[in-house]
């Protein structure tokens, strides 16, 4: 009764007709993956940010066309065992809880054993929060003199985000979304777990950073927020 047929039974499950030959019940088995060691991702990235010098900060800064104040403001690390540039990932409560790594070339991972989280600037909080993807996007945001928060990808993140929001007096968020369909679906996705007052807004280039790089302006973000209808986003 457990293989599917023709013939669904009344008292769930499915009948066969014995002439036919009878299907094998093969149990479907899904090894389950294997745990990341837990680590001390505060620690960790403390230890980075003490040995980073501004200097370098300034120079990627440069590299990304986002200001240091912001990349600063973000927490931007040298992790010299990684050769990459890390970001501390936290919870909604702004505890770290894992690292996000960035290489030169722009390649992206996170040091082993983190828990996936959200990036979040030491800035005064704010009525309305830029909701942005990754750090980069982020700091591209804090550059433009907006408070702003940090997904970790495109469609996740809702739930401590809306845990942060609730902690900083967030009232309303404009969800910034990369110019593609996946980056519209997603910030959909994680508006609604936020659950608050939204609207969202895709810069006309690939992402914000690229598009704060190519000259756009807090005045350009402004113009495009009084563009859009506030809306509640019921979960």
């Amino acid at each position: 009764m457990r293989v599917e047929s023709q013939h669904p039974a009344r008292n769930g499950g499915w009948m066969h007709r014995l002439a036919q030959p009878r299907p094998r019940f093969v149990p479907r088995w899904k090894p389950l993956p294997a745990s990341a060691p837990e680590i001390d991702a505060a620690a960790i990235w403390q230890r980075w940010l003490t040995d980073t010098r501004h200097a370098d900060v300034a120079a990627l800064g440069a590299r990304l066309g986002v200001a240091v104040e912001a990349l600063e403001a973000l927490g931007s690390a040298w992790a010299a065992p990684h050769a990459a540039w890390a970001f501390p990932m936290r919870d909604g409560s702004g505890r770290v809880i894992g690292i996000r790594l960035r290489a030169d070339d722009g390649r992206k991972w996170a040091v082993r054993g983190s828990r996936q989280g959200i990036f979040i600037p030491t800035l005064p909080p704010a009525e309305v929060a830029f909701i942005c993807e990754g750090p980069t996007d982020t700091a591209a945001a804090v550059a433009l003199g907006l408070f702003a928060l940090g997904r970790p990808s495109c469609n996740c993140g809702g739930e401590l985000l809306r845990a942060a929001c609730r902690r900083l007096g967030v009232q309303r968020v404009v969800m910034v979304a990369d110019n593609d369909a996946p980056g519209l679906q997603g910030a959909a996705r994680v508006a609604r777990e936020i659950g608050l007052t939204q609207i969202t807004i895709c810069p006309p280039c690939k992402d914000l950073r690229e598009y704060v790089k190519c000259g756009g302006t807090r005045g350009d973000i402004e113009t495009m927020v009084k563009q859009q209808v506030w809306r509640f986003y019921d979960r």
